[in-house]
């Protein structure tokens, strides 16, 4: 092999590295909420889940939303929000997590691949 060679042979492999790193570390952690509820969709396709991270009295506090496959239990949605006002409503096509906060409290159904693609990765 040529010097050149060897040299872009570690710096891919250093690269490489780099970014299974970087994955770990930002999807690696998943945290857990408590104060937990459960509902189920009205059609009985889902099943919403919201628990609270971190409590602020007076302001938003920030909570846990995940969507459930309810026939197999596949997590399809997680989402992280910030909202006054917790609160799991259905409508037809979608799920709230909240009355008020920032609009990551909102899931459309059927979720998207790329819900379901950030839900898949531990």
């Amino acid at each position: 092999m040529t010097r050149l060679a060897k040299v872009m042979k570690w710096v891919a492999a250093l690269f490489a590295i780099g970014l299974v790193s970087i994955c770990l570390i930002r999807f690696g952690f998943r945290p857990t909420g408590r104060d937990c509820v459960r509902q189920g969709s009205p059609d009985g396709a889902y099943i919403a889940e919201r628990c609270l991270l971190e409590w602020r009295p007076g302001g938003n506090s920030d909570y846990q939303g995940r969507v459930y496959d309810s026939k197999s239990g596949v997590l399809l949605v997680e989402r992280t929000f910030s909202t006054p006002v917790p609160d799991l409503s259905w409508s037809e096509d979608s799920v709230a997590f909240s009355r008020g906060g920032d609009e990551s409290s909102f899931v459309t159904l059927p979720p998207t691949w790329f819900d379901r693609l950030k839900a898949a990765i531990p």
